[in-house]
């Protein structure tokens, strides 16, 4: 019977850090985009270098928008951008792509949106130019994996210590 317990106990170990040990499952990767320069110095008309992975191979559509931080560019969407200073650019089989793409930047900065796939509305994203310094790109969401994580982690001690108490009483009594 002390056997059984051991194996039983080895097993509940063994099964609870493979499932700590798993790859908690991801979203796919959200497209990436990337300027050089990161910021200008003053503002006025500038050329940025775009550089980016993960895009829907084919033609991106690149816009300048009236937004000069990540979060207006996400809130205001495409109906915030200038359809006048629309460009393109080609991401390759792999997702990737590199355009250069001149826009006048305010005093604050500016944001060229970027759209791919088909009719441009697939995927979107973008990269904003600051006056002086980068802008920050906004916080990553908190998934709640580690979470989940913890409470795997937590039930295991749970069920190990119950185990421990459960084999010492018994113990007790026979002797």
């Amino acid at each position: 019977m002390k056997k059984f317990k051991i194996l039983v106990a080895a097993l509940g170990v063994s099964l609870v850090a493979m499932l700590a040990l798993a790859p908690v499952a991801q979203a796919q990767a959200a497209p990436t985009a990337v300027g050089d320069p990161l910021f200008v110095e003053a503002a006025g008309e500038a050329t940025i270098t775009l550089t980016g992975s993960g895009w829907i191979p084919g033609q991106l559509a690149l816009v300048g928008c009236n937004s000069s931080n990540y979060v207006e560019l996400i809130a205001g969407g495409s109906d915030d951008c200038d359809l006048g200073s629309l460009a393109f650019a080609t991401a390759d089989a792999d997702g990737n792509f590199s355009a250069d793409y001149t826009l006048e930047i305010d005093a604050d900065g500016r944001c060229i949106g970027i759209g791919g796939g088909e009719a441009f509305a697939e995927q979107g994203g973008g990269f904003c130019v600051g006056v002086g310094a980068p802008v920050p790109p906004p916080a990553a969401a908190n998934t709640g994996a580690e979470s989940g994580l913890i409470a795997i982690i937590g039930a295991a001690v749970l069920a190990a210590g119950a185990l421990v108490v459960g084999m010492s009483r018994r113990r007790a009594f026979v002797s």
